[in-house]
């Protein structure tokens, strides 16, 4: 296996092992979100969890009761690493409300806040913050289907092909995705959209990603360090994170048309719906859509 492949399933090992850890919570105006994204996949990859065997996830079937949650002594070992906690952190932002929060206590975990981490940990005691709130009422209920699809789209709009945090602006139908004026103006660059699965139990990790106007345009502004919506140049059927490339979002060349992942796009909104894991003209007879999309917009230079 190669380094790159290596990364990639290193990647979705952690992403799977966090899914299942969270099993174990015990009780204690238009539609975008803005956020700050730093799952950097290549800093994911030093993590040694793939070693790991990974069980089936039944995430989906459990609610969360109160507004106040404490993670489970069974979530120490993912806890316990620095890359673990971050994308357990992200998983409880993508899906519970700014009032919720989950707190443990990991011993030897090192201080930190935000900006540098998306967590804030203090003499052990970890806390964990919504943010979004995709799934706010997985409080009370199981997460169905449709609960997953939103938090996972939300988990791949904000990895990242390089250790950095971007600005970026998630926009979608859902209600927890607003959007004012000014922030559709401070992010005008469209990079494209996130979409499948994340919840898959011991099935791999259902990731897909095309390219929006902006990718295809070219790199520039927001986009030079943001890498996830368009073709590997090793292996043009997956992104440099590791996706499957559905390719262009929509057809931008329709003088001479061009297969297209998504079959609606509401130009108002600026948000891509209906897409596939697979480019077709029209027609997906093998492909089911995605509805749970999150399109990403990245900002540009201030003299563009």
């Amino acid at each position: 296996m190669n380094h790159r492949n290596k990364r990639h399933w290193l990647f979705a090992a952690i992403l799977f092992i966090a899914v299942l850890s969270l099993l174990q919570f015990t009780s204690s105006s238009s539609r975008a979100a803005r956020t700050t994204n730093r799952l950097a996949s290549n800093k994911l990859a030093s993590n040694r969890l793939a070693t790991n065997k990974l069980a089936s996830n039944k995430l989906a079937s459990n609610a969360l009761s109160s507004t106040r949650l404490e993670a489970n002594v069974a979530t120490a070992d993912l806890l316990a690493t620095e890359d673990g906690r971050d994308v357990y952190a992200y998983l409880i932002n993508c899906a519970l409300p700014p009032d919720v929060s989950i707190q443990t206590t990991v011993n030897g975990a090192a201080d930190t806040a935000p900006p540098a981490t998306l967590y804030t940990c203090n003499g052990g005691l970890c806390v964990f913050s919504g943010g979004i709130g995709l799934a706010e009422y997985w409080i009370d209920h199981k997460l169905d289907p449709k609960g997953q699809r939103w938090v996972s789209a939300c988990m791949f709009a904000r990895v990242n092909a390089h250790d950095t945090a971007e600005p970026i602006s998630l926009r979608g139908p859902h209600d927890a995705l607003t959007v004012t004026p000014d922030e559709a103006t401070q992010f005008p660059i469209q990079e494209g959209a996130f979409y499948g699965n994340l919840f898959t139990g011991d099935q791999p990790i259902d990731w897909n990603a095309c390219r929006g106007s902006g990718q295809a345009a070219g790199e520039f502004d927001g986009l030079v360090d943001r890498d996830c919506a368009e073709p590997d140049p090793a292996d043009p059927t997956h992104t440099p994170c590791g996706f499957k490339y559905a390719g262009d979002c929509v057809d931008y060349t329709p003088v001479l048309p061009s297969p297209y992942a998504c079959r609606s796009y509401d130009s108002d909104l600026g948000i891509f719906e209906d897409c596939h894991d697979t480019p077709g003209d029209g027609h997906w007879q093998a492909s089911p859509p995605n509805r749970e999309v999150i399109t990403v917009y990245v900002t540009c230079s201030p003299d563009c």
